[in-house]
């Protein structure tokens, strides 16, 4: 006996997409409490005076707190500009891969029974008429494209809330551990549960209405909401191989820097891109 019956799954699984997102951007506000100048040099509402403890503690370490925001927000923003055209030139590249599989997929899945629009019998039970295979064939497509739109979606807000992040991370730090790692899980959190809550709010819509047209041929309905799952992780490779170069170059880049202009040895402390 199902512990919860089809009613209850029906309102259990949007309403937890629903409860992630809003964690989410419960998480988001908190992490954008922590104020940060503009990268223009305009203060942002306050930061000099977050990091202190109400006295100018620049008069006593030699520290000229204002400029190391300023310094930040601009480092922000130049991280933010980076990341955001490297996602974009990948996401050229996906189209074109996105366009060429969704046509193999229909053309594989079409071909199964040569394009046929007339239902067939289903092969779980001969018995039943199933959906024909060209609509199997639409149906796979359209859930591949969904789940890599998903992905690429997830790829882009992850990379917004991690350059969102990072000046604020840096900021805390002045004032402890304990706050820089509160933030930076903050914006860890925020990252999570809107990636995964998004996913699960469009998987869930997309077997609804691919429902109306399935009725009850569920053989059929999955089969064809697997394309979902194969649209994400294809997108999520490209990600993972194509942002993991780009990343390890950054790295490299920021210890030949380290090392030339400032002879900092590889992997120092001293090096703040370490």
């Amino acid at each position: 006996m199902a512990v919860i019956g089809t009613a209850g799954a029906e309102v259990l699984i949007p309403l937890a997409a629903v409860i992630g997102i809003a964690f989410a951007v419960f998480q988001w506000y908190a992490v954008a409490k922590v104020p940060v100048p503009s990268h223009d040099g305009e203060d942002g509402g306050g930061a000099a005076q977050k990091g202190r403890s109400g006295h100018d503690e620049s008069a006593e370490d030699g520290v000229d707190y204002r400029q190391v925001e300023a310094r930040c927000a601009e480092i922000q923003h130049a991280i933010s500009i980076g990341a955001t055209s490297f996602l974009f030139t990948e996401y050229r590249y996906l189209a074109v891969f996105m366009a060429g599989f969704a046509v193999v997929i229909f053309m594989f899945l079409g071909s199964a029974q040569r394009f046929s629009t007339r239902p067939e019998p289903c092969t779980y039970d001969p018995a039943r008429m199933c959906r024909p295979a060209l609509a199997n064939a639409a149906f796979s497509m359209i859930a591949f494209l969904l789940g890599a739109l998903t992905s690429v979606m997830s790829g882009y807000l992850g990379m917004r809330v991690a350059t969102f992040a990072n000046a604020r991370t840096a900021l805390e730090a002045r004032r402890g551990v304990g706050r820089a790692f509160v933030v930076a899980f903050r914006s860890g959190a925020a990252m999570g549960f809107l990636l995964a809550s998004s996913a699960l709010f469009v998987l869930y819509v997309a077997i609804n209405l691919f429902g109306v047209y399935y009725g009850d041929d569920w053989g059929g309905l999955y089969e064809s909401i697997t394309g979902y799952g194969l649209g994400g992780s294809s997108m999520a490779l490209f990600g993972r191989v194509g942002g993991g170069i780009y990343t390890k170059a950054a790295d490299v880049g920021a210890d030949l820097v380290g090392k030339v202009e400032r002879n900092i040895p590889e992997d120092d402390p001293r090096n703040p891109a370490v």
